[in-house]
């Protein structure tokens, strides 16, 4: 148990209680994430034991597996760029056995803050989407999320680490991806990204891929490795395939540890979902969705 004592004859300054309020989170987020990881070795255990008796059991018997509905999670899917802009997206989780229509949480109280004193209260813009483009990211500085959903309050902190630039963007024509029994495949590329990782600090990473500006994958690195070294990495994904004109975009972000463990908790994500499974999360107040201040460099290449 963490205790904060605070003496009552001791005056603290609203920095101060930020600053307080800030530590407390880091804290609790670490701590969170050991705890969530001890329950995912745990659910690793009791998915090996069902697969077992799966196995040894008769193909013709029935299973029964009760899939309780649960109350619906508020889902925040936020960002804040160095591009100069913050998106903070709101919805709601649904239950197993209802369709990916995520309902869309209208008129929530949003407001951003950095570690400076500044903060913005940012407008719904379209139906769940809270934006701003006159409060962007700073690297090096630590920005507080804040939404007040009817009687719910979800809280979140998040580190602009230094920018690492985006040295190349590779991009080959490939007929076989390269792995073991893979069928040919005329509309398949290979892509590869390369930067120098700094080495006296620890670095995450996180590769957005956009073709014609749709989202279609994600990708996190650290650099235990590869630390101070060229880095050469291929961004993996077997089911692209690209046709000429098609426009590829490759977004490089630095992150910051809490973020790289969310997006790791269930690795490379097809398409823009932010909670395909139950990963990880920074987000307090609920155990759905992430907050990523991040730096932004973007390299595009156009498929002849």
């Amino acid at each position: 148990m963490l205790i904060l004592l605070i003496s009552k004859k001791t005056k603290t300054t609203q920095p101060e209680l930020w600053q307080l309020k800030h530590i407390f989170l880091h804290i609790y987020l670490q701590l969170h994430i050991i705890s969530n990881f001890k329950a995912m070795k745990i659910i690793q255990h009791i998915a090996t034991y069902f697969l077992a008796l799966m196995i040894l059991s008769s193909c013709t018997e029935e299973i029964d597996i009760d899939l309780n509905s649960s109350d619906p999670q508020i889902v925040i899917e936020g960002s804040v760029s160095t591009t100069g802009e913050s998106v903070i997206k709101i919805t709601e989780s649904v239950n197993f056995d209802e369709s990916n229509d995520f309902p869309k949480v209208r008129n929530a109280f949003v407001e951003i803050s950095d570690n400076l004193g500044n903060s913005e209260i940012l407008l719904e813009s379209s139906e769940g989407i809270y934006s701003t483009t006159s409060f962007g990211g700073v690297e090096g500085r630590t920005y507080s999320l804040n939404v007040q959903v009817d009687d719910k309050t979800l809280e979140s902190v998040s580190n602009i680490p230094n920018h690492v630039s985006f040295d190349s963007l590779i991009v080959n024509k490939a007929s076989v991806p390269g792995f073991p029994g893979a069928q040919e495949n005329d509309l398949y590329y290979e892509v590869r990204v390369q930067y120098q990782d700094p080495a006296d600090a620890v670095n995450f990473y996180r590769f957005v891929e956009i073709v014609n500006n749709e989202i279609t994958n994600s990708y996190v690195f650290d650099d235990r490795l590869n630390n101070g070294e060229y880095v050469t990495v291929p961004l993996l994904n077997f089911s692209r395939e690209l046709l000429p004109r098609d426009v590829l975009e490759i977004e490089m972000q630095c992150i910051d540890e809490f973020v790289y463990e969310y997006f790791n908790s269930f690795g490379n994500t097809q398409g823009s979902s932010a909670t395909p499974a139950n990963p990880y999360t920074n987000i307090l107040g609920s155990e759905l969705g992430y907050f990523n201040a991040h730096t932004s460099e973007v390299k595009k290449k156009i498929i002849e």
